[in-house]
């Protein structure tokens, strides 16, 4: 409903107990170790595995699209860079957050 504090508009996860909830797939060839923790009110996960050939980096990026006086509307990418440079931008989705009243 509103952008959180922690990250930017499209880049939190979504857990909606009973109907939305946060999923991965692991698509390498081995096993992968999960670590989390939380401390301070703030949850961190830690994903650990065997790096393959190519390996890019992976970030979630926001771009805010429209603002009103009620919404912002943000577009969310997953972006892959190589060696620093980007080599493909995917759109993952499109949300509206409402603004905070004053």
């Amino acid at each position: 409903m509103f952008i959180p504090s922690y990250v930017g508009g499209g880049e939190d996860a979504t857990v909606v107990w009973g109907s939305i909830d946060f999923k991965f797939k692991n698509n390498r060839d081995y096993p992968i170790r999960i670590e989390t923790s939380v401390s301070g009110g703030i949850a961190t996960v830690d994903i650990y595995g065997l790096r393959n050939e190519t390996e890019y980096d992976i970030r979630i990026e926001s771009k805010t699209i429209k603002r009103t006086s009620s919404n912002i509307i943000v577009d969310a990418f997953k972006v892959y860079r190589l060696d620093g440079q980007v080599v493909k931008r995917e759109k993952l989705s499109r949300d509206t957050y409402k603004i905070h009243p004053k």
